[in-house]
């Protein structure tokens, strides 16, 4: 446990910080720390005992650093060295008491004894190389990859009809869905005469309150089974590898209908004119929901909001969307 030469390179000034916020009295008790100024005389005194344990503790720190030297001790620091307990301040009194001559530049040498010999440089001889084991000769395996997870949406394909659009831009038109799915989530746990204040704190946009009131309250009047108080919302899944939730699930002893909400302006006149990527996004829901349900008919369709339309699609041809994702 000891060197040649020991540096000790940061010997100046500190401020230990005391930071339990809890004293523990002599009786078992825990009392909070208060500040120096407002301490009672009881932690005052604690205080003052834990800063005297602190400060014999760092000269038992210093008498271990200072005795690990064999033959060179350096001693320095950088900034303040003004306190007296400081290591550096200590140290200097010790070599001053021992006879310390002044050098270029203000430090301080204390010697005696002569420096060793030196050892010269030693000679091992080189043994014969031994042959590398099998695993060092040849490249690590490369480690495997976690499947990428997918959420419905992702699959890829068109979301909305040729010539959608409003003129609000694409954010404002995200920002509208939200809010109506929102409103559909939340509004049929609570009394009509409720939803025109709940809407208003859970969408503060004075600009869209109004319309996604009305529309998210036409859809609620127009389809009650849907948001019955057995139809479960906004149900997670996890099918790898996919993961993502439905906008409404209602499961019955003999199927599971899921209920996609889009808040397109322009509407499909029939299921086969659906935007290709809303179908894969219904036949991952028909994946899913057959692996968890594999004894029940899976439906799905899909519950535009702009006009309270709700519109099944046939199995078939959301798995056809669905195959024609490309899942990695």
């Amino acid at each position: 446990l000891e060197a040649p030469i020991v540096i000790l390179p940061e010997t100046a000034d500190r401020s230990p910080q005391d930071r339990d916020e809890i004293y523990t009295l002599e009786s078992g008790s825990a009392v909070w720390k208060t500040s120096s100024a407002d301490s009672p005389a009881l932690i005052a005194n604690l205080r003052a005992t834990r800063a005297a344990k602190r400060d014999e503790e760092s000269l038992r720190l210093l008498y271990v650093a200072l005795t690990r030297a064999r033959v060179w001790l350096i001693v320095c620091g950088a900034g303040d060295a003004k306190s007296e307990s400081s290591w550096y301040r200590l140290v200097e009194q010790g070599i001053k008491a021992a006879g310390a001559e002044g050098l270029v530049g203000g430090a301080l040498r204390h010697s005696f004894g002569d420096w060793p010999d030196p050892l010269g440089v030693q000679h091992i001889p080189q043994k014969s190389a031994l042959p590398l084991p099998l695993w060092a000769t040849q490249d690590a395996p490369v480690a495997e990859r976690a499947a990428q997870t997918l959420a419905p949406s992702d699959l890829g394909g068109d979301k909305i009809m040729k010539g959608e659009t409003d003129g609000s831009g694409e954010e404002a038109a995200k920002a509208r869905g939200t809010a109506l799915h929102l409103l559909l989530e939340h509004l049929p746990q609570a009394p009509q005469s409720d939803w025109p204040a709940i809407a208003l704190r859970l969408v503060p946009d004075a600009s869209v309150y109004p319309s996604v009131l009305a529309e998210a309250t036409a859809t609620l009047l127009a389809h009650p089974s849907i948001f019955a108080p057995d139809a479960l919302a906004e149900v997670a899944f996890v099918a790898p590898p996919l993961a993502g939730s439905i906008d409404r699930l209602l499961i019955r002893p003999d199927h599971v209908l899921a209920v996609d909400f889009k808040s397109n302006h322009r509407i499909p006149d029939r299921p086969e004119d659906i935007p290709e990527g809303i179908l894969r996004q219904l036949g991952a829901y028909d994946h899913a929901l057959g692996q968890i349900y594999p004894d029940r008919d899976i439906r799905t369709a899909i519950l535009w909001t702009g006009t309270a339309t709700l519109m099944q699609v046939d199995r078939n041809m959301v798995r056809a969307a669905f195959d024609r994702a490309t899942i990695p």
